[in-house]
C-alpha cells in the first residue's frame, strides 16, 4: 500500500505549490482505484478529510473574486465538500462517502487550479494530443 503524507500548509508555502501537492495527493488516491478494503478506504479518509481544510480557505478566497453566478456555484461547492469532510459515514457507506470526498476535493481543486493558472496533466496531455493529432504526420503530404 503506498504511504502519502497530507498537505501541511506552512507559512513559507506559496498557494500553487500547495494546488501542485494537493493534486499529486488527490490523483495518487484517484489511480490506486480506490481500494474498496475498509482499511484502506480508512487511509484515504483520514489523508482526504486532513487535505480539505487546506484547500476550503482558498476557496473562499476566491468567491470573492467571482461573478454572482460562479460564486454561487463555488460556494455550494465549498458547503457540500466541508459538510463531507467533517461528517463521519457509516461504515457500510464508507466507501461511498470516500468516492464522492473525492469528486467533490478533485472539483474545489480544478476551480483553485484555474484560478491560478495552474493546468492539471490531463488537460495538458489533451492538448497535446489535440495539437498532435492536426499536424500532418511526416510521411503525409501536407
Amino acid at each position: 500500500m503506498t504511504i502519502t503524507t497530507p498537505v501541511v500548509p506552512t507559512a513559507d508555502t506559496d498557494v500553487s505549490a500547495l494546488l501542485v501537492e494537493a493534486r499529486r495527493e488527490l490523483d495518487s488516491i484517484a489511480n490506486r482505484g480506490i481500494v474498496s478494503a475498509p482499511r484502506a478506504v480508512a487511509d484515504s479518509l483520514t489523508t482526504l478529510e486532513e487535505l480539505a481544510p487546506t484547500l476550503i480557505p482558498h476557496a473562499r478566497t476566491l468567491t470573492a473574486r467571482l461573478g454572482d453566478r460562479e460564486r454561487s456555484e463555488l460556494h455550494e461547492l465549498i458547503e457540500r465538500t466541508e459538510a463531507r469532510a467533517n461528517s463521519r459515514p457509516r461504515a457500510d457507506l464508507a466507501y461511498e462517502h470516500l468516492l464522492v470526498l473525492v469528486s467533490q476535493l478533485q472539483e474545489l481543486l480544478r476551480w483553485l487550479e484555474r484560478a491560478h493558472g495552474i493546468s492539471c496533466r490531463r488537460t495538458q496531455a489533451a492538448a497535446t494530443r489535440r495539437r498532435s493529432s492536426k499536424e500532418p504526420h511526416p510521411d503525409q503530404p501536407g
